[in-house]
């Protein structure tokens, strides 16, 4: 969501008082405060004879950091806003909208004060009881800090901008209306054949492996290692007596708990105290030991080399070492670990011997691949024992019964997205070979509704893109002026 917000921030249009509303309707989210400057009512940017204020960007900023919040859940931080640029868009925002009001005005286009009330009073957040209560607009624009005559200029812009773009409307045409349907509304009846491979039709010599791995040999490293020299201090071998294990319960008898998260007395603590005690001690002379062959009085116990796959030690403590360190008292399991890092080994390429069974299988599915694709294009210009499907869609995933639904769907994208009447669509372990045999738009019945939404659809891509041009063209009309 984040990325597809970052590629389309200069497109996105939130009008202001509808992402004003929005947020009151949610319940005010105090969050994405930015501050501009210590002086809100100071001009940020002129556009034409027209300033935008410190204050009016403040708002609009509040407004589309509320509307990208409630997309993300109320996840949004002032970080991941900062790296959205948020601010940026605000600014941009109301430069376009500036624009756009300096044209409409130079074209004598103006909100009437009685359009402006009868808009107020339609929004929903504002009615009591079905009806405009003007106590209720009040204590709606208080709650998010708004005056009522600077939320009544937000409407009349509003205003002005929707009749301009009332203004640059243009009407669909039946050429557009048949090109979109077709696109959206096509259906296919196809036949189609399931492609499969068996594995003993894929032979692998041991040339062709080592030809393979020899091409690939750097796709087959050993792990990063760090060799150590250690010393281990096991709980398990630490004496405790009961005098002992009483005196550290009563100290601590706060953290021996049962299910129904009351304390334990001592007996039925006395596993778990043990336990702890011992694992306390161990510390105590991990430490110790850690001192002192650290000092070179105490030789390791064990060298041994460990990576990140075969360790069953912590390796963070490890991996932030400089070789030549020691490490003093690493928690495992069963006690604490002391431990001198002696080398780090950096990977390199793994002899062909270690590396043949991963350089198998690659290769094993790279041919696997490469012979599922031979037979389904060949399939696929020659269908033979094809089962026909009903006239598709889209969305029609479930009627493709030799597929399960998820790879029905990513079939369909491919079939729809191609056009060529033959193809093929492969699959990790198959393939679907298919021809087109017939094309359709969807029955009448449908079509009403679809008619409805192509026209919709139309008419909102034309003003998009109307207004887009338009405003490329009054940036180079009026003077914009960024402070």
């Amino acid at each position: 969501m984040i990325s597809w917000m970052q590629k389309h921030r200069k497109y996105l249009v939130v009008t202001i008082w509808i992402s004003t509303i929005a947020f009151v309707g949610a319940g005010f989210v105090g969050w994405g405060a930015y501050s501009f400057s210590a002086d809100k009512a100071n001009a940020v940017a002129k556009v034409g004879d027209k300033t935008i204020s410190g204050k009016e960007l403040q708002s609009s900023y509040n407004n589309i950091y509320n509307y990208y919040n409630q997309m993300l859940g109320g996840k949004l931080t002032q970080e991941k806003a900062d790296e959205l640029k948020l601010q940026d868009v605000a600014l941009n925002q109301l430069v376009q909208q500036t624009l756009l009001l300096n044209y409409a005005n130079d074209l004598g286009i103006e909100a009437q004060e009685a359009e402006v009330v009868a808009q107020i009073q339609s929004i929903d957040n504002f009615k009591k009881d079905g009806n405009f209560d003007k106590d209720t607009y009040f204590k709606t624009l208080k709650a998010i800090n708004k005056k009522a005559k600077d939320f009544e200029s937000e409407i009349k812009k509003e205003i002005v901008i929707k009749k301009l773009n009332e203004a640059l409307k243009m009407p669909y045409t039946e050429l557009e209306l048949e090109t979109l349907g077709a696109s959206i509304y096509l259906q296919d009846q196809i036949k189609a054949k399931l492609i499969d491979i068996q594995n003993s039709d894929i032979n692998i010599s041991d040339e062709a492996l080592k030809t393979y791995w020899n091409d690939h040999q750097t796709d087959y490293m050993s792990e990063k290692s760090y060799t150590i020299e250690q010393i281990k201090v096991l709980s398990s071998e630490i004496e405790v007596d009961e005098k002992r294990m009483q005196e550290f319960y009563n100290e601590n008898k706060h953290i021996f708990k049962g299910d129904d998260d009351k304390i334990l007395n001592f007996e039925n603590a006395k596993e778990q105290v043990k336990t702890k005690l011992q694992l306390k001690m161990a510390k105590k002379e991990a430490l110790k030991k850690y001192l002192a062959f650290k000092d070179g009085e105490l030789k390791a116990d064990q060298t041994r080399t460990i990576t990140a796959r075969n360790s069953n030690i912590p390796l963070d403590k490890i991996v932030s070492s400089k070789v030549g360190s020691y490490i003093k008292a690493i928690e495992l399991k069963d006690g604490y670990l002391t431990a001198k890092l002696t080398a780090i080994n950096e990977p390199e390429p793994l002899k062909f011997e270690e590396a043949k069974e991963s350089a198998y299988n690659s290769l094993f599915k790279s041919n696997k691949q490469k012979l599922l694709e031979e037979k389904a294009k060949a399939a696929s210009l020659n269908l033979q024992d094809a089962q026909i499907l009903d006239f598709l869609t889209r969305e029609d995933a479930k009627k493709v019964t030799m597929l399960n639904e998820n790879e029905a769907r990513a079939f369909l994208n491919h079939l729809f997205s191609q056009s060529e009447k033959n193809g093929y669509y492969i699959f990790s372990d198959k393939a679907i070979a298919y021809e087109i045999v017939d094309q359709q738009l969807s029955s009448d019945d449908q079509n009403t509704t679809q008619k409805e939404q192509l026209v919709e659809n139309i008419e909102s891509i034309k003003v998009n893109t109307t207004q887009n041009m338009l405003i490329k063209h009054l940036e180079t009309q009026y003077k914009i002026e960024k402070y």
